[in-house]
């Protein structure tokens, strides 16, 4: 597989990592601040679940291209602080 497709995929992943967990925040905030004025607090929460769950797919996905691409790995906590 080529680099930049790799490049690629490495940037795609990390980029909906973080944008899930933007979105995790945001929706946690207003379920704690009861600001939903289109849907309910209950339809706002498992909107929360299916986010997380998403993250946790992406989580997956990432560590696979990390260890196909062979880079540091981002997702290995205890290897940051080494």
């Amino acid at each position: 597989m080529k680099l930049d497709i790799k490049n690629r995929a490495h940037d795609k992943a990390f980029s909906t990592i973080y944008s899930l967990d933007t979105d995790i925040s945001r929706l946690k905030q207003e379920i704690k601040n009861d600001s939903t004025p289109f849907i309910t607090v209950e339809q706002l929460e498992g909107v929360l679940r299916h986010t997380k769950q998403q993250r946790k797919v992406w989580n997956y996905i990432a560590l696979l291209i990390e260890k196909d691409h062979e880079r540091i790995d981002y997702l290995d906590i205890q290897k940051q602080l080494s």
